[in-house]
């Protein structure tokens, strides 16, 4: 299978159902200020069209840049995941609310250092070996990119190595835990 991205560009991997809580536009804002000021960075976005988005596709399947440094996998299997998320540089998380946070945990299962928004969930699971984010406007996330971009060119970015998520049985356990903590009525 031919190479996805160019060698040596850095490749931010956005993995998840295109919806509105997903942050795909403040994404859009960020990468079109980089690219205005003449980062090369690609943003490689898989995931399906979601709901109350009609306005994020149109502006995707318009960009000038889409096919370039604007990627969208739209209906991927497994295997162009694992290609997508193997060229990737980062994952990129600029969702605004997850429920598990389940895009963290591929990230870091397959080894791509994580960018995220920090949310409690993110924190939970991410602790010290993601970098956070707290903004929600493009040039402040354009800006937190390019700073991970520098730290990471100084090898000072945190190691996803250290996310370990919970086995099936470590988690039914936690849940079991709660569940019996809950005081029961007659």
């Amino acid at each position: 299978m031919p190479a996805l991205f160019e060698p040596d560009t850095p490749v931010f991997v956005t993995v998840g159902t295109l919806e509105p809580r997903k942050g795909h536009a403040q994404l859009l804002d960020a990468a079109e200020l980089l690219w205005a000021k003449g980062n090369p960075a690609v943003f490689a976005i898989v995931g399906k069209r979601g709901w109350l988005v009609d306005p994020l596709i149109e502006r995707i399947t318009t960009h000038p840049e889409l096919g370039r440094r604007l990627r969208w996998f739209e209906a991927v299997d497994d295997a162009v995941l694992a290609q997508v998320y193997r060229a990737g540089t980062a994952a990129l998380l600029p969702s605004e609310g997850e429920g598990f946070g389940l895009p963290l945990v591929e990230a870091a299962h397959v080894g791509l250092p994580i960018l995220a928004r920090n949310l409690p969930v993110f924190r939970e699971i991410g602790g010290a070996h993601a970098t956070y984010f707290g903004v929600f406007d493009g040039r402040s996330l354009a800006d937190a990119i390019e700073a991970w971009l520098a730290a990471h060119a100084r090898g000072e970015t945190p190691d996803q190595a250290g996310i370990r998520p919970l086995t099936w049985a470590e988690s039914a356990r936690q849940l079991m835990d709660v569940v019996r903590a809950v005081p029961h009525q007659p």
